[in-house]
């Protein structure tokens, strides 16, 4: 399931290749689509659930052009007040049986609560990483398919219309509204209505647009969009719900204030000219909310807000379901046709676009100190807005080439020097930036140590391929084959959730006719060389945004933005730079890229199966040798040209000491860089590959049309195979400070650090990040040669090979991998295994102090072990945590406002179950004692809870665990995970969904709550096995500041008469200088004494507290 937040959505993730155009905003593309809409008026009667449904008047609009593969019908209308809908009828058939007892019985019923982050954590074989997975269940036998339904709604509005005095309001509003409404006035009614049968909501502000979703199961779908509907004709937004929720945004924006991404947005917004809208604060917190204005005030601003915002005419809804067309009209009509439509256009920003930032602070060079630790140079120009010109999209063309990185490319020539590992180029995906008023077309290069010293040279480099690109001119060749990838993807495109599809689609038809509301942000529909020519002439040096992050600049950062606080230094570019850039002449390496030979040609389907029980319901083994394992499934459901190989190499060598699961790493990521240059192509024409590092050795996984996929197999495994004569001494020391920095960074964030902690107490071995950091000082190149020598001598292959492919093909694919690699297999006794320590009876903590001084987030996980999992406590456990999922974040949340996110799950950590409550707050609101208190509180509550309910609400628990365990899978690779977990992990359950059914059929009250009593503090504690884990922020850091913000003001202004920076000062930063220290050591927080006894509450020595512990046997799921 979803995890569920009311968060802000920084990514405006639907409108990535749109271009040039005197757009007018983005109702203008409802406004003139309505013009030209196809009316028919009238009134139609609608049996459902026995009642005659009276429909309002409305338009039909064009219908979508969809793919030619996709099955599902679609249908666009236009109720009577404006709103715009867009109605999918996925199967069909059943489809009345999804309303029979449609969820009236529940209606009446109490219900309190809020939607939680309950998401099953996976620790499986193949990553000691939490995988958070949709457990979306089993197929019974000789039973329907379950589908979950969905609903998106997309209002026009964002937070560019925040007024000045208010800043966040937009996003305020899109907390507020979900807090009751005039027909459903509790204040989690529609959260806790949607949780208790297994559905999920989420909501996100953008800067033009505000979007809500949920998905539920069908046959609660009428009154779900009854609830959710209310939230936009009379929702009640109390003052006492304003108070709390202004106290959640406070925390979500603390959250992101260690963000470099959100950092260096807030920082490049405040370059807008004076009065220009995005300049305004969009997260909102305690500042905006609550110190700069009265609370009266607020409460009439906020409802004033939304009466002029809100609006039916500027909202736009996709809704798909396994229902007939015909219902899913009639339940969008009774539903919103009475939401208000004020008839008031949209605020108008037009005014800034022809000059959106000031040239004398924009064109200048930024010097960022980031929270991470990281080398990063981001080029950026303000073009005009591009959001009509979907069809040419010549910003997404000149994306794809300066982001290309194959042969001829601006990174492979960066990356032939040493001076860069990775480029990312385009028009940003944050609403900042990519709007109604300007385009912000950028260039970010993650840089080496050396390419620090060297950026000039890299800036140079960049401005040589713009400069070849615009000299070439557009090209119809590459168009064209850009094209055509485009539309072979769209026609062989795999299912999105029911979830992410309308949320997509909603947001779409907020930017394009309805003819184009599918394929408008996918496709290249026409060739426009002039506008392509427009936006590369527009690559100037003399209009260039340079922002550089580093801690290792050598420069002094004297000034500090006001709301994330970070901290930088400004100069002029210098003029011979300029001048230099303006006449530059290409470097002679620069091309266009080749034509593309991993394009498919044939999409032929297999011959399928004359009987059905020919192709087996589950993989099955096809070979099986002291060398390998292969499990192989031909596809006969989703019937598509692609093909999924999976494939694990196992070796000892991980497992042996932090420096061998170090070198691991380094190993892994060298091989991506040397890989890269020759198969991105193949990332190019949809075709997927990647290389992971795993517990127990190295994950590779191709997928994509299976055309060409054995070609992408062997040239990864070819490289494998000639890494030490491809090693270079500069390409080994660049990538030894990037692994240096990566393990230093995952320790950043608390919530990492937690689950680092609480992996290394709980697996009887783990190298976590802190000895991994310490290790690379220890490793040199002729020792990673040794050991990627080594770990190719001996090898176990388990493997996965699904899709439009032959048994043959796969077994052939694995015998591929051991010829190039010329292995033998392990000797005996040597298989790693991932075993589990038994934590004791009690009560346990490890608390530390988070490494990062200025992050005021801490977080508290309490986790409560149980001990090897069976298919009947993981059933119990699963019903426990879907009675829990709903309190725990209405109690603890939402109530107790302990922190943003809030949420149970269960954990299944290689074979050992158990649960835990996490909560993430800020340090200078809440301690961690108090939190941890806090749970404990809440369990105790909860256990009363448990007493309390009586048959039908565990039989409506019941019934939607195994509706979500019926769940069908939406494209293969849903499939194919869920398979590979079995393999990975040693269990070879395929149809463990299937047996969990049986099981939660049969489970009773009395088993739950005993389970529960015996591991909780609150109850018998005949198996309380407590261990929590808590990293503390820095309480002076949450803070919010004392002076008022002034108005049309955000940041401390940046001086234009800094002196320019001199090209020579480049050079006298020494290569490899960094300010982390070799070893983090962590700093455990322990009290001597605890409740007037000798504290053994506390871990201050992991290992030592491990020393002695019992550790479990490996253990598979077992009935």
């Amino acid at each position: 399931m979803l995890v569920l937040s009311r968060r802000i959505k920084l990514l405006l993730h639907v409108i990535p290749k749109l271009t040039f155009s005197n757009f007018g905003g983005i109702s203008d593309v409802l406004e003139s689509t309505m013009k030209n809409a196809n009316s028919d008026r009238g009134i139609t009667l609608d049996g459902v659930g026995g009642e005659v449904v009276v429909q309002r008047n409305m338009q039909y609009l064009t219908s979508p052009t969809k793919s030619q593969n996709d099955k599902k019908e679609y249908k666009v209308i236009r109720l009577e007040n404006g709103l715009t809908a867009l109605l999918i009828s996925d199967v069909l058939q059943d489809a009345e049986e999804c309303l029979e007892d449609g969820g009236d019985d529940y209606s009446t019923e109490e219900e309190s609560g809020s939607s939680s982050s309950s998401d099953h954590e996976i620790d499986d074989a193949e990553s000691c990483d939490d995988i958070i997975e949709n457990d979306d269940g089993p197929k019974k036998s000789g039973t329907k398919e379950e589908k979950l339904a969905a609903l998106g709604l997309c209002v026009g509005v964002g937070s560019f219309s925040d007024p000045w005095s208010v800043q966040g309001m937009a996003h305020f509003l899109e907390h507020m509204v979900f807090m009751g409404s005039e027909k459903y006035p509790k204040e989690n009614d529609f959260d806790a209505f949607i949780k208790r049968r297994g559905g999920s909501d989420n909501a996100g502000t953008d800067c033009e647009i505000t979007t809500f979703y949920f998905e539920c199961q069908e046959k609660y779908l009428r009154e779900t969009v009854d609830k959710f509907s209310q939230f936009f004709i009379s929702p009640l937004m109390k003052k006492e719900a304003m108070t709390r929720e202004r106290e959640a945004i406070f925390s979500e924006f603390q959250m992101a204030v260690t963000s470099d991404a959100s950092r260096l947005q807030e920082l490049l917004c405040c370059l807008a000219n004076s009065g220009n809208p995005a300049r305004k604060f969009s997260w909102g917190n305690l500042i905006t909310l609550r110190d700069n204005i009265a609370d009266d005030d607020l409460y009439k601003a906020v409802h004033d807000f939304r009466k002029r915002h809100y609006s039916a005419h500027r909202m736009t809804l996709a809704i798909q379901a396994r229902m007939p067309m015909e219902t899913l009209e009639s339940l969008v009509c009774d539903a919103f046709s009475a939401v208000p439509s004020n008839g008031l256009p949209p605020d108008d920003f037009k005014e800034f676009a022809d000059l959106p930032f000031k040239l004398s602070e924009f064109n200048r060079m930024y010097w960022v100190k980031p929270v991470k630790d990281m080398h990063q140079v981001k080029l950026s120009w303000a073009l005009p807005s591009m959001l009509h010109m979907y069809r040419s999209k010549p910003d997404d063309y000149m994306s794809s080439l300066i982001g290309h990185e194959g042969k001829g490319s601006l990174l492979a020539y960066l990356r032939k020097n040493v001076w860069a590992l990775d480029i990312f180029s385009g028009a940003g995906s944050d609403g900042c930036e990519h709007n109604s008023m300007f385009t912000l077309f950028s260039i970010t290069i993650v840089l080496t140590d050396v390419g620090l010293t060297h950026l000039h040279e890299v800036l140079n480099a960049v401005f040589g391929y713009i400069k070849m690109l615009q000299k070439v001119g557009p090209s119809e060749r590459f168009f064209r084959e850009l094209q055509t990838i485009e539309e072979t993807t769209f026609r062989f495109a795999e299912e999105l959730p029911a979830v992410e599809y309308v949320e997509n689609l909603a947001e779409n038809m907020q930017l394009y006719p309805p003819e184009d509301y599918i394929t408008g942000s996918e496709l290249y529909f026409e060739y426009d060389p002039e506008a392509i020519k427009k936006c590369l002439d527009a690559l100037k040096p003399d209009t260039v945004n340079i922002m550089v992050s580093s801690k290792d600049s050598g420069r002094e950062f004297d000034k500090t933005e006001y709301w994330f606080k970070t901290e930088y230094c400004v100069c002029d570019i210098p003029n011979d730079w300029l001048e230099s850039w303006l006449s530059i002449e290409p470097d002679q390496s620069f091309s266009l890229p080749e034509p593309n030979i991993f394009l498919t040609s044939d999409f032929s389907l297999l011959p399928f199966p004359d009987q059905q029980d020919d192709n087996k319901k589950y993989p099955v083994k096809v070979q099986d040798d002291e060398f390998s394992e292969v499990w192989y499934r031909r596809d006969c459901k989703f019937k598509l040209p692609q093909a999924f190989f999976y494939f694990y190499l196992i070796s000892p060598l991980p497992l042996t000491s932090p420096q061998d699961a170090a070198m691991l790493n380094m190993y892994v990521e060298i091989l991506k860089q040397l890989l890269v240059e020759e198969l991105y192509p193949a990332d190019v024409a949809d075709l997927s590959w990647s290389i992971t590092p795993g517990d127990k050795g190295i994950v590779l996984k191709f997928s994509g049309f299976n055309q060409k996929l054995p070609l992408l197999l062997e040239a990864v495994v070819n490289y494998m195979a000639e890494f030490e004569s491809s090693l270079t001494p500069s390409l080994f020391e660049a990538l030894k400070e990037v692994q240096r920095r990566y393990f230093y960074n995952s320790c950043l964030k608390p919530e990492k650090l937690e689950k680092d902690l609480r992996f290394s107490v709980l697996l009887h071995v783990h190298w976590n990040a802190l000895q991994k950091h310490a290790a690379m000082s220890k490793i040199a190149v002729t020792e990673l040669k040794a050991f990627a020598r080594h770990f190719v001598e001996r090898l176990y292959v388990q493997s996965l090979v699904q899709g439009n492919i032959s048994e043959r093909q796969a077994v052939d694919a694995c015998e591929r991998i051991v010829g190039i690699l010329k292995c033998a297999p392990l000797l005996p006794n040597t298989h790693p295994q991932i075993r589990v320590t038994q934590i004791p009876l009690g009560e346990h903590c490890c608390r530390v102090k988070s490494f990062n001084s200025r992050d005021p987030n801490s977080t508290v996980t309490n986790y409560y072990q149980s001990g090897p999992i069976t298919i009947k406590n993981l059933c119990i456990l699963d019903l426990l945590m879907m009675l829990m999922e709903e309190p725990v974040f209405d109690i603890l949340r939402t109530k107790e406002q302990l922190g943003y996110h809030v949420y149970s799950c269960p954990r299944h950590t290689f074979g050992i179950l158990g649960f835990s409550v996490t909560v993430n707050c800020q340090a200078g609101k809440n301690s961690v004692e108090h939190v941890d208190a806090r749970i404990e509180a809440f369990l105790k509550t909860f256990s009363k809870t448990l007493k309390k309910i009586r048959g039908k609400e565990l039989e409506e628990a019941r019934s939607s665990l195994i509706k979500l365990k019926q769940l069908s899978d939406v494209c293969l690779k849903e499939e194919v995970s869920r398979n590979w977990d079995q393999i990975t992990s040693g269990n070879y359950m395929f149809d463990q969904r299937e047996r969990e059914v049986s099981c939660v059929e049969d489970i009773k009250m009395p088993e739950i709550k005993k389970w529960y009593s015996d591991h909780v503090l609150c109850g018998t504690k005949t198996n309380l096995r407590k261990l929590s884990i808590q990293v503390v922020g820095s309480a002076g850091t949450s803070k919010t500041q004392e002076h008022e913000l002034p108005l049309h003001t955000r940041v401390n202004k940046p001086s234009i008469n800094h002196q320019p920076l001199q090209p020579n000062e480049m050079q006298k930063w020494p290569s490899g200088q960094c300010d982390f220290p070799s070893e983090l050591p962590l700093q455990f927080i322990a009290e001597e004494y605890r409740n007037g006894q000798p504290n053994e509450y506390f871990i201050t020595d992991i290992e030592d507290f491990k020393n002695g512990l019992f550790v479990y046997p490996v253990h598979r799921i077992c009935e």
